[in-house]
């Protein structure tokens, strides 16, 4: 190839490797919530989630969860499940601390890993801990675009995370 053919090439690949990456956005805080999942058990104590680790960016530049985001998605879905009758101080204290984001950075089908260390406190006591991992794919049929497959990726793997979360402490009874 000419030189004088390679350098618009090379100009227009640099344009639409940008284009893509600026692409990537953060996570959306209400894909976060995993919908209705019901709890069997119920308190008639409030919860209060502090969420620590998260991101709104990788290092990578690829869609992280911010604490806040995270917060307010296991505060609300606490509450939906029927597990606590609200948010607040007073009652339970969930701690959770992203502890990893796995995400790919290229590919047909996103998959990301995520795990989540929890600790359940009442007036001090830890009454529940856990470490959670979840696992969500998405295809080219959710979404073309790569940096929109990979934070569609990250919300289901925040989604099921927070599911899972919820089994978990149904089965331990608050």
């Amino acid at each position: 190839m000419t030189a004088i053919l390679r350098q618009p090439l090379l100009l227009a690949s640099c344009l639409v490797v940008g284009m893509l990456a600026s692409c990537a956005s953060t996570t959306k805080r209400e894909a976060l919530s995993p919908g209705r999942v019901t709890a069997s058990h119920h308190t008639s104590q409030p919860i209060q989630a502090v969420v620590s680790g998260g991101s709104k960016m990788s290092a990578l530049q690829l869609p992280g969860i911010t604490n806040e985001d995270f917060q307010q998605a296991l505060e609300s879905s606490l509450v939906q499940s029927g597990m606590f009758t609200s948010t607040g101080s007073g009652g339970y204290r969930l701690e959770a601390f992203i502890a990893n984001i796995d995400q790919p950075v290229f590919g047909f089908s996103m998959r990301v890993n995520m795990e989540v260390s929890y600790l359940l406190r009442r007036g001090g006591t830890t009454v529940w801990q856990k470490s959670i991992k979840s696992t969500y794919e998405a295809s080219v049929g959710d979404a073309f675009a790569g940096p929109t497959r990979v934070r569609k990726a990250t919300e289901g793997a925040a989604r099921e995370n927070i599911a899972e979360l919820i089994r978990q402490l149904n089965t331990r009874r608050p």
